[in-house]
């Protein structure tokens, strides 16, 4: 979800900024991006940081927070509503596996009038071991019936893209500002929006 449908890392960007501004510290940019679309990010910021509150303080205030973000701020990426309203009039089996919790990703999609376009959904508090382990994915194509070899997961992160590509899964990247001249892990192709993705392209991933 965050980084292919939506705009969410900014957000969270902000977010994580938010608390440790309470502590005296903040977080730039760079610094941020290896944390992106994990499910480990707190526990991994108290580490490097050093942070001073447990896990479970900073998440208990994390949420709330975020999920007013993406009620309020939400924006669909370019392309997003047009690509998946496409698949969804082909009755293309569409999934979420989003690194948020679900309470993120109904927000968001909500937001972006995208919820009805995903029947099925895998989120970070649904697995043991979230990205870049494979679990999330795996779930994903166990839900749909559909085997990993023949999905097709479209990423924007590192740890996303070794997720799907350690599921099995065929695996495309799209960029975003946080992610351009990033070192992206190897996937089969990789685009600068989602406008760039053809219709045609998906429907032809080999099954």
């Amino acid at each position: 979800m965050d980084g292919v449908l939506v705009d969410g890392e900014p957000l969270h960007f902000e977010a994580v900024n938010t608390l440790l501004a309470e502590e005296g510290r903040s977080l730039s940019l760079e610094q941020y991006k290896p944390y992106m679309g994990t499910k480990s990010g707190w526990r991994e910021l108290i580490r490097d940081f050093e942070l001073q509150n447990p896990i479970d303080e900073y998440q208990r205030r994390y949420l709330p927070l975020m999920t007013q973000q993406y009620l309020v701020k939400s924006e669909a990426l370019p392309g997003a509503k047009g690509l998946v309203r496409a698949l969804q009039e082909r009755r293309m089996p569409l999934v979420v596996c989003s690194s948020s919790v679900r309470p993120w990703v109904d927000a968001a999609l909500r937001k972006i009038t995208l919820l009805d376009a995903f029947p099925q959904m895998v989120t970070g508090d649904e697995v043991e071991h979230g990205k870049p382990a494979p679990d999330i994915y795996l779930a994903a194509a166990e839900r749909i019936g559909v085997a990993p070899e023949r999905c097709l997961a479209i990423e924007d992160s590192p740890a996303g893209i070794q997720s799907a590509v350690a599921a099995g899964m065929h695996c495309w990247a799209v960029r975003t500002e946080y992610t351009r001249g990033m070192e992206l892990p190897p996937c089969e192709r990789e685009f600068n929006s989602l406008l760039e993705v053809r219709l045609e392209d998906i429907l032809g991933v080999p099954a």
